[in-house]
């Protein structure tokens, strides 16, 4: 959890104070994050056989999911009040959870329906709160 404090602390102060276009930004972050953890892997795993659909997967991954995603966040950063950007962040819950409940068809039992509501209740209460 102090990682992730310092990271979003840090992430701010560079979106926001620096003139760095966020791609490179998420470029600079997610490749040395990625060189860490792919020698990580390959010393504790060792080099894996990856088909066609492996690789297609991967990239997939990497660039839509991962460098997309973070580029988005990283021009948040910069351009919205932290506040906002925190609020998107705290968000993060509920959008994971309907979309595993609507394209991968995961049931959602009612309690987590209850949990959901509640989280966008908080987010909303504190969206008002700060106007």
């Amino acid at each position: 959890m102090l990682t992730n404090a310092v990271s979003a602390v840090l992430g701010r102060r560079i979106n926001h104070k620096e003139n760095i276009p966020p791609l490179i930004v998420t470029t600079v972050s997610m490749g040395f994050g990625a060189a860490i953890l792919l020698a990580a892997g390959t010393i504790t795993q060792g080099i894996p056989h990856l088909t066609v659909e492996n690789l297609t997967v991967i990239i997939w991954l990497a660039l839509v999911n991962t460098a997309f995603a973070f580029t988005l966040w990283n021009h948040t950063l910069r351009s919205l009040p932290a506040m906002e950007s925190s609020i998107i962040n705290s968000t993060m819950l509920i959008q994971i959870a309907l979309l595993a409940w609507l394209v991968l068809g995961e049931e959602l039992t009612g309690k987590e329906w209850l949990g959901l509501i509640l989280v966008g209740a908080g987010v909303l209460v504190v969206q008002i709160r700060s106007k």
